[in-house]
C-alpha cells in the first residue's frame, strides 16, 4: 500500500492528530473549496485564503511542536502572514500540498494532493453526512446499474468493474445507512429521557427537528408508492443477470484481474451476486421493519415522557403498589372500606395524545396521475394502447369457456393431458389461455381440469405455475 510504502505519508494523518487540528482541518476544507473554482491554485492565492481563514477563526491556537522546525509550527505569537506560510509548510511536509512547482505566472503552485482530498472527502461524508436523500440515492444506484447490464450500455464491456462491484458497493453505503438510522432512533431517545420540562418536550414536537433531520428520506420511503416498485424491479433483475451474457462476461473479466481458476471467479461471483439478492430480498425489508418497530417505541416513550414530566415525575403505579400490599392483610370488611373511600378522591380517566400528523386533513389525489410503483419504462405506449383495447373490447369473448374448450380441444388433440412449457406458451394469448384454464378448472360447462406440480417454468413470454392441465373423465 502506498501510504505505508511511500515516505512522502509518514504525516499524512498528523495534522488530525493535533493541539490545532481544528485550525488545520478548516484551513484545508478552504483550499480544497478554493480549487473547485480555479483550474490551478497557487501559493499567492492560498497564503490569502489562509490569512482570511485565521483572521476569521475563533479557536486560539496553542503551542506545539509538531516537526521539530520552529518555521513549520503555528503560534499565536506569530502575525496571521507567518502563521499561513508556517500552515502551508506544514501540509507539504504532511503531504497535503505538492511540492514547490513554478507555473505559468511565475508563482509556485499550491495544489491540494489527490489523497488528501479525498481523505477529507470522505470525512466530510461520514461526520457531517446530508440524510435528506441518502437511502432513495443508494436504491435509485442499485437500480441504474443493475438496468444497463440487460441494455446496450458501456458498462456491459467490464461488467465485473463496472456492474457487479458498484452494485455491492451501493449496497453495502445501504446497509450502513440503515445501522446509522437505527442508532439515530436511539439518541433520539436519550435526548427525550433528559428532558425535564413541559415546554421542553412541547418545543420538541412541535418543531419536528430531529425527525425531520433523520427521518425525512425514511419516511419518503413509507409514504411514496414509487421505492417499492424499484425494490422489485431490482429482485427481477437479480434473478434473471446469471441467465444473460453479461454474467459469464463477469465472470471472465474476474479471471483476468485476478488470475483465477474458472472454477473459483464463478464462486467469487455468485457469492457476491447472492449477497446482493439476499440483502434485497429478506434483509432489507427485516431492517425496515425493524426501524418502524423502533420508531412506534419513540412515539411510545414521548407520550409516557410527557405524562411523567406533567406529573412532577411521580409514579403513580408504585404508591398504588404499596397500597395494595398494605391493605392486603385487612379483613374483607375493612378492606372493602378503605377501597370505598379512595374511590371517592379520585376519578380516573383513560386518554391518549393525539398527534398534529394524525389530524392532518388528506389531501386528494390528482386524477390520472401515474402511480409511483410502476416504473414507466416497463411498458411502451403501443402495449398500453394494445392492452388497452383488448381490456375494453377483446376480453370477454376471447377468454370465454367456449373460447378456452376450442383452444385446447386443438391443443390437446390425441392426449390426454398437457404440461405447458416454453413450446406452448409462445405468445401472450397462450399464457392467457394457461391463467384462464386455472379459473375454469372444476366448472361443469369446461371439460379439463388442472393439477399443480412443484416449481415453476420460466417461458419468453412470462413465468408460470407447473401445472398439468388433462380430461375431465
Amino acid at each position: 500500500m502506498i501510504l505505508f510504502d511511500n515516505v512522502e505519508y509518514d504525516y499524512f494523518f498528523n495534522p488530525l492528530c493535533c493541539k490545532n487540528k481544528r485550525i488545520y482541518y478548516e484551513c484545508i476544507l478552504q483550499l480544497i473549496e478554493k480549487s473547485k473554482s480555479v483550474p490551478l491554485l497557487y501559493e499567492t492565492d492560498a497564503r490569502d485564503i489562509l490569512i482570511l481563514c485565521l483572521r476569521n477563526y475563533s479557536y486560539a491556537m496553542e503551542e506545539e511542536n509538531n516537526t521539530g522546525n520552529a518555521n513549520e509550527n503555528i503560534s499565536s505569537n506569530k502575525s496571521e502572514t507567518e502563521n499561513a506560510n508556517a500552515i502551508l509548510r506544514y501540509f507539504r511536509y504532511c503531504g497535503w500540498i505538492s511540492e514547490r512547482e513554478i507555473g505559468r505566472n511565475g508563482d509556485n503552485i499550491a495544489t491540494v494532493m489527490p489523497y488528501c482530498r479525498k481523505m477529507i472527502d470522505s470525512i466530510e461524508r461520514i461526520f457531517n453526512r446530508d440524510t435528506s436523500a441518502a437511502l432513495t440515492n443508494h436504491i435509485f444506484s442499485i437500480y441504474d446499474i443493475l438496468h444497463s447490464a440487460f441494455i446496450e450500455h458501456g458498462r456491459t464491456h467490464r461488467p465485473y468493474s463496472n456492474i457487479l462491484v458498484p452494485v455491492t458497493d451501493s449496497v453495502s453505503d445501504l446497509k450502513n445507512e440503515l445501522l446509522v438510522l437505527k442508532d439515530s432512533i436511539r439518541s433520539i431517545m436519550r435526548i427525550i429521557i433528559k428532558m425535564s420540562e413541559t415546554n421542553e418536550l412541547g418545543q420538541f414536537l412541535i418543531k419536528d427537528e430531529m425527525m425531520e433531520s433523520f427521518f425525512n428520506d425514511y419516511f419518503f420511503i413509507k409514504k411514496d408508492g414509487l421505492i417499492p416498485g424499484y425494490i422489485s424491479e431490482i429482485e427481477k433483475m437479480l434473478r434473471n443477470i446469471t441467465n444473460i451474457e453479461v454474467y459469464e462476461n463477469m465472470i471472465t473479466e474476474y479471471r483476468k484481474i485476478n488470475n483465477a481458476t474458472e472454477v473459483a471467479a464463478r464462486e467469487i461471483v455468485d457469492s457476491q451476486l447472492s449477497e446482493v439478492q439476499s440483502f434485497i430480498s429478506y434483509d432489507y425489508v427485516k431492517e425496515i421493519d425493524y426501524i418502524d418497530k423502533k420508531i412506534n417505541n419513540y412515539y411510545s416513550l414521548y407520550s409516557t415522557r410527557i405524562l411523567m414530566v406533567l406529573s412532577n415525575n411521580v409514579n403513580m403505579q408504585t404508591y398504588l403498589n404499596d397500597l395494595l400490599m398494605t391493605i392486603k392483610d385487612f379483613d374483607p370488611k375493612e378492606k372493602k372500606d378503605v377501597i370505598d373511600s379512595i374511590s371517592k378522591c379520585f376519578g380516573l380517566q383513560s386518554y391518549k395524545y393525539v398527534g398534529r400528523k394524525s389530524i392532518e386533513r388528506r389531501k386528494k389525489r390528482k386524477p390520472n396521475t401515474k402511480s409511483g410503483a410502476i416504473v414507466t419504462s416497463s411498458l411502451s405506449d403501443e402495449e398500453k394502447a394494445k392492452l388497452t383495447k383488448e381490456l375494453l373490447y377483446e376480453y370477454p369473448d376471447r377468454y370465454s369457456t367456449k373460447q378456452a374448450t376450442s383452444y385446447f380441444d386443438t391443443l390437446l388433440e390425441g392426449r390426454t393431458n398437457l404440461i405447458p412449457d416454453e413450446t406452448v406458451v409462445k405468445t401472450r394469448d397462450d399464457a392467457m389461455m394457461i391463467a384462464v384454464s386455472i379459473i375454469y378448472s372444476g366448472t361443469e360447462d369446461f371439460p379439463y381440469e388442472v393439477e399443480f406440480l412443484e416449481g415453476v417454468i420460466e417461458t419468453e413470454v412470462a413465468t408460470i405455475s407447473n401445472i398439468r392441465i388433462k380430461r375431465r373423465d
